[in-house]
């Protein structure tokens, strides 16, 4: 374990035997927020009583350019990177299972398969969502925080017909299962994702685990990926 006998800055977490130019622990609480000032549960009702979600979150992010990102993986060569401790600056201010909600991004290509009666058309419209998730992650080099185990997420977007539900059921190893379902009833899209993450030095090793499937209630098709 390469975090034994170092120690930490417990404002930033940077490793305080490194050389972290310009990042301080000053520079850590301008990031901070008030938060009565932005306690609004994720969406702001308006004078109509309509929700409307956050597009942006309520507090700025720290550049990462001031940390050497080099100076802590040379360390991690040959590690799973879910085993890695890394400093605070890397993370997302958000946990995997809330991550794991961006499949729901597209949900109208969901409603498309559900109304198309040609079983070739249907398909085409489940291939073209199993592969819209990858749209969220272009230009996102943050990690999400790892999940407690027993710890759930819920979400309810009236507007896209979906609900959903997470939780970590395994913390060794880490398996995230989640359910979503239509609110019409017209589908059910579930599953459980164990991703292993390993470094190399020049490359990082990617090998995704676990299974996912949608069904489409109509017409009793299960598309597995």
């Amino acid at each position: 374990d390469w975090t034994k006998g170092r120690s930490f800055c417990p404002s930033t977490g940077l490793d305080s035997d490194e050389s972290y130019e310009g990042v301080s622990e000053a520079s850590f609480k301008d990031a901070q927020f008030d938060c009565s000032s932005h306690r609004n549960n994720g969406s702001v009702p308006n004078k109509n009583g309509i929700k409307k979600h956050r597009t942006s979150l309520p507090a700025p992010m720290f550049s990462r350019n001031t940390v050497s990102v080099w100076s802590i993986l040379k360390k991690c060569i040959g590690l799973e990177l879910s085993k890695i401790t890394m400093p605070i600056a890397f993370n997302e201010p958000l946990s995997f299972l809330q991550r794991m909600t961006e499949y729901m991004d597209h949900t109208y290509l969901i409603n498309k398969a559900c109304s198309l009666s040609d079983s070739i058309e249907r398909m085409q419209a489940v291939a073209a969502f199993a592969v819209s998730a990858v749209a969220s992650q272009w230009d996102r080099t943050g990690k999400p925080f790892n999940p407690l185990l027993g710890e759930t997420y819920e979400l309810v977007r009236e507007e896209q017909g979906f609900r959903l539900i997470s939780e970590q059921v395994s913390h060794h190893p880490p398996v995230s299962a989640f359910h979503a379902e239509g609110l019409a009833g017209d589908f059910a899209f579930h599953g459980s994702i164990y991703p292993k993450l390993k470094f190399w030095g020049k490359s990082v090793e990617a090998e995704p685990k676990g299974t996912i499937t949608l069904e489409i209630i109509k017409y009793g098709n299960k598309k597995r990926n």
